[in-house]
């Protein structure tokens, strides 16, 4: 699949945002059914019917993984990427662009708050 159907760019959409507010908020909050909705809808869709990287995504998002606060966002990427593979959507710089522009929030990088310490 070269470009997604308008259901699935949303759903990604969706998951690319919930990836910035980690970024920027820490883990979100239960509830989040639109993140679990989009969740759901690409797994039905997947090629593989692989749980893993949706399952991982989830537990990443929620703050439930094993991973330290700093690598979420990297981690959350990483299953976002396998998602998108699995579902025949190039993880690509069009796809980026896309979610940017899809996003409510359109810059490409928001900027993570200064921390604590650090110059």
């Amino acid at each position: 699949m070269s470009k997604p159907s308008r259901t699935t760019f949303i759903a990604l959409v969706v998951l690319d945002d919930a990836i910035r507010r980690l970024r920027v908020d820490g883990a979100l909050r239960h509830p989040q059914h639109g993140v679990r909705l989009a969740l759901a809808y690409l797994y039905s869709i997947t090629l593989s019917k692989n749980r893993e990287p949706f399952d991982d995504l989830w537990r990443t998002l929620t703050g439930q993984d094993r991973q330290p606060p700093e690598f979420r966002v990297t981690w959350a990427g990483t299953q976002f990427a396998r998602i998108c593979d699995d579902i025949g959507v190039p993880h690509d710089i069009v796809l980026t662009e896309a979610l940017a522009k899809g996003r409510a929030d359109p810059t490409p990088n928001p900027q993570r708050p200064a921390q604590p310490g650090t110059t």
